[in-house]
């Protein structure tokens, strides 16, 4: 599946995020690596459609050179988006350092 946007972290920020973008109409691919029953916030973001993979912990993510967007490495795959966006709560730290 092609996304238009990536949201690392789906607490109550990241998962408000992922349910105002995917109502939008944007496909939305979230990431955390939390449980779900540990982000009840989420539930929103999946009944308004998001692609949220939970227990999926992101190593790192990268800017593309063109300016095309962003791709992130999480364990088990790699996934590219034009759009990033970070609401990782206090582990956003160790990803923007």
């Amino acid at each position: 599946m092609t996304h238009d946007v990536i949201v690392i972290g789906l607490g109550e920020l990241g998962g408000a995020a992922a349910n105002r973008l995917a109502s939008r109409g944007m496909r939305v691919l979230g990431l955390d690596g939390r449980s779900r029953a540990e982000l009840p916030g989420a539930d929103e973001a999946l009944a308004a459609g998001a692609d949220l993979h939970f227990e999926e912990r992101v190593i790192d993510w990268f800017t593309e050179r063109s300016g095309t967007g962003a791709r992130v490495l999480t364990p088990s795959s790699t996934y590219t988006a034009p759009l990033l966006v970070i609401c990782d709560g206090s582990d956003a730290r160790t990803l923007l350092l």
